[in-house]
């Protein structure tokens, strides 16, 4: 299809805006990316890392004007392409496609194409709109909104194309990516609100309205973490499994009888009546989980979404109600006279339980008012099952354990969407509306709950392991720094150099010494790379000196010209016209001089901590990795974090969120007063189970009360 002469023109016309305004922007970016990519190698994981940065700086500067051209003329050409062919005429894959789709560089261009996406997303109702005014001038033909003349997409596979060729690894290709989205993929949406009001005002359906509404799909993101695998308590192995749990419950059992007796709750049966069988019993439960979605919350019916921050303390204490209510109801409508003394005991004891459940603080408040569904029905299954209370290896018991542990490591409350959630409330779901609750049943359930775990496990792990190699990073960086201003210190501090020396030594001498260090290894003192360094060090220090006295000779200045290029020149490529500055520099008479001085900042004593707060800080550094921290309870923005990795140089330990990603780093002194004020808690034992803990407290509860109430 061909445009209209008279619509053609308005359509070159934006075409050569857009031409000339994307190509300053590319050229923009390019010009930023030096910086910023000296600034990631600061900041990034390990040396490997690092090396990658400034290769990546090389291989830019190398090629900037060869990457300037490409863009232009495959923006050009995409540009041209419009009006789109005919389905019939569009090349096959392989011909004249790009290698976003190409399945070996499907990776690399993952991050690159979802920043298209994203980008579309945000200007889908434009877009939309746009589309149909474009295929009105089209002749009628359909026009696709990735056909739209610099299109998001256009523009990612132009990218694409363009660093292909770059020989750079994929971390700084992804810097790369995102400066590529911040100084050019930005402008579309401008670029494409301008054609559109051009055909607007050109007569081109003036009137029309975005009528569709498109589902939203989250941006994808890599990120990690492995659950660790259960251990259990040291009390756990004095026994094995079974042994505690029929002790345990033993002894609850015995103290559900007592208090009963010192209550007088217990009384013979009436002359007449029969005591309940467990189906009736059973019955009773059903119809209390028929009726559950009226005894529960708006706010947590299981039918509606949950919207964060509708479940606080007062839907809590209304979900407590209503599991109170549905004991109630069953007892009621058995008759409680008629209940046996053990089927009483698993009303009461799953009662308590996930009264535990409801008062734990380790467990989100949107997964204890979602979990609390299963109330009665672990009522039910209590009742069906004589070993489910005292057996540890019972599967709807390992479920709920498994389901805990899972949502206080991998549910986001402030999007209940994201994470475990939706899965955990399609387990609860088919729970609730399971009629049998067999064995088998909660076998299938355990096993897909652990699937998702390991799946969450496997999709986070990549982004936690970034989070904690960059620190590790910036903590070798620092060291490197330190190891480096030490060595100038040592060489140059005190002597008195032409006013360029002092320039050159803060602008590249100091950066040169560090990513030698990083290089050759932070701990490697005695490097032969490392010690041509500080050789030529002590060669600019004596070429200084004769400079300053008049006795130069040229044969000196080329000689350490030559080793400059060289050395650091080789090394630190993007600092060149500050080579080229020191080098013409040293043939010129200085205009005058410095003493330079790398005294180094002045080191406070730290104060004397009490004897309490030097526990708490060597408590603190003995955590285990995965320790679940809630930061901020007083102040009432609570949010959660999981000890990712303890930096012993810096005393500084690093937290990440569910995803794997940094949310905190905190030094020692600060995490200390925190916790010792209240506003940071953590839980040692988030891993343990949940079961045994209830279980524990809840024995513990009903000692006391019972040796109260004697």
């Amino acid at each position: 299809m061909t445009i209209s002469y008279k619509y053609r023109y308005l359509l070159n016309d934006w075409q050569q805006q857009a031409v000339e305004l994307l190509n300053d922007k590319f050229r923009q970016q390019l010009r930023a990316t030096d910086d910023v990519l000296m600034e990631f190698a600061d900041k990034s994981e390990n040396i490997n890392i690092q090396n990658h940065f400034f290769e990546a700086q090389r291989e830019i500067w190398l090629k900037m004007e060869d990457l300037s051209l490409d863009f232009h003329d495959l923006l050009v050409k995409f540009l041209s392409k419009f009006p789109a062919q005919s389905q019939e005429d569009k090349p096959t894959l392989g011909e004249d496609t790009l290698s976003l789709v190409n399945i070996d560089l499907y990776e690399r261009n993952l991050a690159l194409h979802t920043l298209a996406e994203r980008a579309e997303r945000k200007s889908y109702r434009l877009m939309y709109v746009l589309a149909q005014r474009l295929t009105v001038i089209n002749s009628g033909q359909p026009v696709q909104i990735s056909d739209i003349p610099a299109s998001p997409r256009q523009l990612a596979e132009i990218f694409a194309r363009c660093v292909d060729r770059l020989s750079i690894e994929n971390d700084a290709l992804l810097v790369l990516y995102t400066l590529y989205d911040k100084y050019v993929l930005s402008e579309l949406a401008d670029l494409h609100e301008k054609l559109n009001q051009d055909l607007i005002n050109a007569g081109i359906l003036p009137n029309l309205k975005y009528k569709v509404k498109i589902k939203e799909s989250p941006d994808s993101e890599l990120v990690d973490k492995k659950i660790s695998e259960k251990t259990p308590s040291d009390s756990d192995k004095a026994q094995t499994a079974e042994e505690l749990g029929e002790e345990t419950l033993s002894r609850i059992q015995e103290l559900l009888k007592a208090k009963r007796r010192i209550q007088h709750q217990q009384n013979p049966l009436p002359a007449g009546v029969s005591a309940a069988s467990t189906q009736e019993i059973v019955n009773a439960t059903n119809t209390a989980i028929s009726r559950s979605d009226e005894a529960y919350p708006e706010a947590v019916s299981l039918d509606k979404t949950v919207v964060p921050g509708n479940v606080n303390a007062d839907v809590l204490h209304q979900v407590q109600h209503a599991m109170e209510n549905q004991r109630t109801s069953i007892k009621e409508s058995v008759g409680p006279e008629r209940l046996g003394e053990m089927q009483e005991n698993v009303i009461d004891l799953v009662g308590m339980l996930f009264e535990r459940m409801l008062d734990d603080p380790r467990i989100p408040d949107i997964a204890k008012a979602l979990l609390g569904h299963l109330h009665t029905p672990y009522i039910k299954i209590g009742l069906l099952n004589n070993d489910f209370l005292s057996s540890k290896t019972h599967p709807a018991r390992l479920f709920l354990d498994e389901a805990v542990e899972a949502s206080a490591l991998w549910m986001n409350q402030e999007d209940p969407e994201e994470g475990i959630y939706p899965f955990l409330k399609d387990m609860v779901f088919r729970i609730v509306r399971l009629k049998h609750n067999q064995e088998t049943d909660f076998d299938e359930y355990l096993q897909l709950l652990k699937e998702e775990t390991s799946r969450l496990s496997d999709k986070f792990s990549i982004l936690e392991k970034h989070s904690r190699e960059a620190e590790k990073g910036k903590e070798l960086m620092s060291r490197a720094k330190e190891v480096a201003n030490s060595a100038t210190r040592k060489i140059f501090s005190g002597h008195t150099v032409p006013d360029y020396v002092d320039g050159f030594i803060n602008q590249v001498w100091v950066d040169y010494l560090t990513l030698l260090r990083l290089r050759e290894g932070v701990d490697n003192d005695d490097s032969p790379a490392w010690n041509e360094a500080q050789e030529l060090g002590q060669y600019i220090l004596s070429v200084s000196a004769e400079i300053l006295e008049g006795t130069v000779q040229k044969p000196q200045i080329d000689t350490l010209s030559e080793q400059i290029w060289t050395q650091v020149g080789g090394l630190l490529p993007h600092k060149g016209k500050e080579i080229e500055f020191f080098v013409h520099s040293l043939e010129k008479t200085p205009e005058s001089q410095v003493v330079l001085d790398f005294s180094g900042t002045v080191h406070k004593l730290k104060p004397k901590i009490s004897q309490d707060m030097l526990d708490l800080y060597n408590t603190l550094r003995a955590l285990p990795e995965n320790t679940l921290f809630e930061f901020n309870v007083r102040e009432g923005k609570q949010h959660r974090g999981r000890l990712s990795w303890y930096n012993p140089f810096s005393d500084r330990f690093l937290f990440v969120n569910y995803r794997g990603k940094k949310t905190d780093l905190i030094d020692i002194k600060e995490l200390a007063e925190g916790v010792r004020a209240g506003n940071i808690l953590y839980f040692e034992d988030v891993n343990t189970s949940f079961w045994s803990r209830a279980m524990t407290a809840i024995r513990g509860m009903l000692e006391k009360s019972v040796k109260t109430a004697g």
